[in-house]
């Protein structure tokens, strides 16, 4: 029963970085677009960088909840809204 717990906890781990993963491509996708339709430079090739960090806690490297695999799920998570933050004050227009 444990066994299954943890089991089960792991995949709800690695399915929410890789939804985390699949919302950083649309955002990249955006990013592509808004750079393409209105000639604002977006530098959309930089948000490829939260794509592969939150990828790396999905492909299981570093054992779950241990100090290496938290900084870097931590490193994703900032890195992705750094550059969801970039672009949304490029889009709006904010300075």
């Amino acid at each position: 029963m444990i066994m299954d717990l943890i089991l089960l906890q792991k995949f709800f781990n690695m399915y929410s970085w890789l939804v985390a993963c699949i919302v950083m491509v649309f955002v990249t996708a955006i990013a592509h677009f808004y750079q393409k339709k209105f000639g604002v430079h977006t530098f959309s090739y930089i948000y490829i960088i939260p794509i592969i960090v939150l990828i790396i806690p999905v492909m299981q490297l570093f054992p779950y909840f241990s100090f290496q695999a938290e900084s870097i799920e931590f490193l994703g998570s900032f890195s992705s809204f750094i550059a969801s933050y970039f672009l949304y004050k490029k889009m709006v227009g904010v300075k």
